[in-house]
């Protein structure tokens, strides 16, 4: 009996790490989660009739492991690096009131500039995601259309197409968890990446980590927004501003290397 008991107990943690459910608390309270290393699917193909030029050609990546926000950064974890001189206001009261209400501190926060997500994300330890990082997160070793396991976007899954006309609390939607319970990678604000955008990069891309062209004028964003078509809630689709365009669709989450 105690040995079944033991070989239990440690199949339990084999899957917590396999399977990213672990989980630990960083300089913001946030709550993130360990996706191992290994390879992973990136882009779309002719499998999906919604596929577009700069999503192809599908490809496999190896990524090393490491640790992502579980939902995207609010108002209220956002606001702390505020306090402690690192980063700028989002915006003004005027144009973003919702930042200076309580009632808010819960919602992602948005009018955040791709260097000001790299600040918040340097503050707590880490930086922006990669483009290949992120779709690992969201679809783990599969080939995946959406974060979920099964079936389209609905407003039970995701909060887009203006089903819900706004974003909403982070966390809201369990039913869009991804491959690892990764949460609102589809939905509710786009999210800065770290790459750096170009049409045809996936066809020269490297194979191993790869962390967009060395240059350009516009910084990718994925997973959609609230008011986005369904269609960019798609893992493989890829927005794009420029890098000093925050937004009040456009937010952003972190990921911690795992050294």
């Amino acid at each position: 009996m105690k040995r079944k008991r033991s070989v239990s107990v440690l199949s339990l943690l084999l899957c917590f790490v396999c399977f990213g459910i672990n989980t630990h608390r960083s300089k913001d309270g946030m709550e993130m989660i360990y996706i191992p290393a290994g390879k992973s699917w990136q882009g779309s193909g002719e499998w999906d009739h919604e596929c577009k030029l700069n999503e192809t050609p599908e490809h496999k990546v190896t990524v090393d492991a490491f640790w992502i926000d579980r939902t995207e950064v609010t108002n209220g974890m956002y606001a702390q690096c505020v306090d402690d001189g690192v980063c700028n206001l989002p915006s003004s009261r005027e144009v973003n009131p919702r930042f200076y209400n309580a009632s808010y501190v819960n919602y992602p926060v948005v009018y955040v500039t791709w260097q000001g997500a790299m600040n918040y994300c340097s503050w707590k330890g880490g930086r922006l995601p990669t483009e290949a990082e992120w779709e690992k997160a969201a679809r783990g070793t599969t080939r995946r259309k959406y974060p979920w396991s099964e079936g389209y976007p609905t407003p039970e899954n995701v909060n887009a197409a203006n089903s819900v006309g706004d974003t909403t609390p982070v966390g809201s939607y369990l039913a869009g968890a991804s491959f690892y319970g990764v949460l609102d990678l589809a939905g509710n604000v786009r999210e800065w990446v770290y790459d750096w955008y170009s049409e045809d990069y996936y066809a020269s891309a490297p194979r191993e980590n790869p962390m967009g062209p060395d240059t350009g004028t516009d910084k990718v964003l994925k997973g959609g927004s609230y008011y986005d078509n369904y269609e960019h809630t798609r893992i493989a689709d890829r927005l794009f501003h420029p890098l000093d365009s925050g937004g009040i669709n456009r937010g952003f989450r972190c990921v911690i290397p795992d050294l």
